[in-house]
């Protein structure tokens, strides 16, 4: 791993010299070494890809969404050798759907803001996620205000793993086991589906 200047922020590069890249994008206060998005990178890095994880935590006095599209371009210019690098994005970071749309890339979004709990972001990050032309791998559990199952459903191209009970951080409160399940689930799902991305 190196450290990078990506000039809104720094990332850690993990340059395994494959061909295809992985950029993660953090939740607004959810860090890259925080469960879900450290063993993403690990399930990235098993599947052959290199992975650049931006780093960084959201300014609340910023607009949201040039916050997360600063952070993406950002991704996108370090990883410039791979046109289409694989999305690992979470929570606010999934506001990039319209943007991945666009630019038809594959999208793994892990809780992203599609419920009730989500306005006015709901409709901004389903909406990029409805036009999307790739394959989109959305993660999230029936504990989370912010997820919807249903809508996650709708998505066309999109796999759908739904963790019962989980919360906003896939964790099962109260139960350690489930937890852990919760996260060997969503590692394997994203493993699998990166490893089947070209």
């Amino acid at each position: 791993m190196r450290q990078v200047d990506l000039g809104v922020c720094l990332g850690h590069a993990y340059d395994r010299g494959a061909q295809s890249w992985s950029i993660i994008l953090p939740g607004a206060n959810y860090l890259p070494d925080a469960p879900l998005l450290w063993f993403a990178r690990e399930a990235c890095l098993a599947a052959g890809r290199n992975v650049l994880a931006v780093w960084d935590t959201f300014d609340r006095t910023t607009d949201p969404q040039r916050w997360v599209e600063d952070r993406l371009e950002a991704g996108l210019r370090f990883v410039e050798m791979d046109a289409r690098p694989l999305l690992v994005a979470k929570s606010l970071t999934t506001l990039a759907s319209a943007r991945a749309a666009r630019l038809g890339l594959a999208g793994v979004w892990l809780t992203p803001l599609i419920g009730r709990a989500s306005p006015p972001f709901a409709s901004m990050v389903v909406e990029g996620l409805r036009a999307a032309s790739e394959r989109s791998l959305l993660v999230g559990g029936t504990g989370d205000p912010s997820w919807d199952g249903g809508v996650a459903r709708s998505v066309p191209n999109a796999t759908v793993v739904e963790i019962p009970a989980a919360d906003h951080a896939l964790q099962v409160p109260g139960d350690l086991h489930a937890s852990l399940d919760s996260l060997r689930t969503t590692t394997d799902a994203v493993m699998g589906f990166a490893a089947s991305i070209s």
